[in-house]
């Protein structure tokens, strides 16, 4: 419904439908808004419904055909001394797929702090950067986003686990108080792993950093210009403003990209198996020759990397509400 001048100069409704357009200059105004559901109205629930009993009747099928597999015994029974077991004191302890779950945790998790550390300031040096300003920024994540993570294992592994001094450290980490070295073996890598855990973490996380650079570079730069001249009308420098007025409004643009590049740090850590580092994917390996199980393996280890994911993505949402209230 539009308002619209009579000939006396008297409003007159117009209810012919028609798009809600916003006064001219208005940047708000989109077309999805236009045409979309009106605020307050609630979309009807049964296609939500229709295709959760899709995927219910998809998942029901799928089991039911795994349990008529011909010439295959299922042994989930066993399965449990892999996830936790009881050790030689008798105490519980984790199997051997939680073991390399607590693996795959420690490289994604130092692989996202080094994606970070290297992303956030290449995507900040590259927003609204022209010229020869560009180019580093942009050589760094063309190379390395068109460079296969596996690729970038083996280089790290091979060529310069020659140049850096892992044998020095491994040796620094010995001579430790027992209750610092106890800190680095859970919290990064025992001694005999230290070469294989920096590979890695150093290939996944300049991986991942390319990534997260061009998430906080399209994020900046999705901030309005007029902000800069609002800041810089206040008085404010340009570290300033991008600290203040521009970084709080790209938090809420990346924080949802980057909440996607986090899972896949972690679901990328499983190439690390290829350079024999015990974590998720080669502990179902080792586990799957050993006990002759298959589906009930990798069932699993889907299932755990299923509940890193749920765990990032809650965290992120939590995130976006936090920052959303701010």
């Amino acid at each position: 419904m539009r308002m619209a001048a009579g000939p006396g100069g008297d409003a007159v409704t117009d209810a012919s439908p028609g798009p809600q357009r916003a006064p001219a200059g208005d940047a708000s105004w989109s077309p999805f808004r236009a045409w979309g559901p009106r605020a307050g109205t609630r979309r009807p629930a049964w296609p939500d419904a229709l295709v959760f009993c899709l995927l219910l009747g998809a998942g029901a099928w799928c089991v039911w055909r795994a349990a008529k597999l011909p010439q295959y015994h299922w042994q989930w029974s066993v399965l449990e001394e892999f996830l936790v077991r009881r050790g030689a004191s008798g105490q519980w302890e984790a199997g051997l797929l939680l073991r390399g779950l607590g693996v795959t945790l420690r490289i994604g998790f130092w692989s996202m702090v080094l994606a970070l550390l290297t992303g956030v300031p290449v995507g900040l040096a590259g927003a609204h950067a022209r010229g020869l300003a560009a180019v580093p920024s942009r050589v760094y994540v063309t190379i390395i986003r068109n460079t296969p993570p596996l690729v970038l294992i083996f280089f790290l592994y091979f060529f310069a686990g020659n140049l850096l001094p892992v044998t020095a450290l491994e040796d620094a980490i010995r001579h430790l108080p027992e209750a610092l070295r106890a800190g680095v073996d859970w919290g990064f890598a025992p001694p005999g792993q230290m070469d294989r855990m920096l590979a890695a973490v150093l290939a996944l996380g300049l991986y991942e950093g390319a990534y997260v650079a061009e998430i906080v570079r399209g994020g900046v730069e999705s901030v309005p210009a007029g902000q800069w001249d609002a800041a810089r009308a206040l008085g404010f420098s340009r570290g300033q403003s991008l600290r203040l007025v521009i970084l709080p409004q790209a938090a809420r643009v990346v924080l949802p990209p980057l909440v996607g590049q986090t899972i896949s740090a972690f679901k990328d850590s499983a190439l690390a198996s290829l350079i024999s580092l015990p974590e998720l994917t080669f502990q179902s390996l080792e586990v799957m020759a050993v006990s002759q199980m298959t589906f009930e393996i990798w069932i699993s280890a889907g299932a755990l990397y299923l509940l890193v994911g749920l765990a990032c993505a809650g965290l992120g949402r939590w995130l976006e509400r936090r920052s959303d209230f701010a």
